[in-house]
């Protein structure tokens, strides 16, 4: 036997088996419901910006111009004929990645205060303490 070796049986370390399926769910959902609601968003500030008189550039709105050589390819022609009646096309998708990107920053931060509050420790079991000193204020 060897001088650091003992006879007590180490205890088993629990594995992490990666995101619980139940948080793999949530995020896929997010994946699908965040881009949707921030176009439903985007078409609603879209419009309120035309009356408002917000700067949205003239090229963004109306309908998009597409290459008639591009209506004479066959299997587009439907996905083409729905980008044409489209009204503020251009703007809507503009806006749809601005929201995107701002809801998920948003959840982000939350995730993170949410995850602060009722995650794992910062320490784990074989961590020391933090150390405390006392720190007296300097005198002149």
């Amino acid at each position: 036997m060897g001088k650091y070796t003992s006879q007590s049986r180490q205890r088993e370390v629990p594995r992490n088996r990666g995101v619980h399926p139940v948080m793999r769910g949530i995020g896929c959902l997010m994946i699908v419901i965040v881009p949707i609601l921030a176009y439903g968003v985007s078409v609603i500030l879209v419009n309120i910006g035309i009356q408002s008189g917000w700067p949205i550039p003239p090229d963004w709105l109306g309908k998009p111009t597409l290459s008639p050589l591009l209506w004479k390819l066959s299997g587009l022609a439907v996905i083409l004929g729905f980008l044409e009646a489209q009204p503020n096309l251009i703007a809507n998708i503009v806006f749809t990645i601005a929201i995107t990107i701002v809801i998920g920053g948003i959840m982000s931060i939350l995730y993170g205060y949410i995850y602060k509050l009722f995650g794992p420790s910062q320490y784990g079991p074989t961590d020391a303490p933090p150390i405390r000193v006392k720190v007296k204020r300097y005198k002149r």
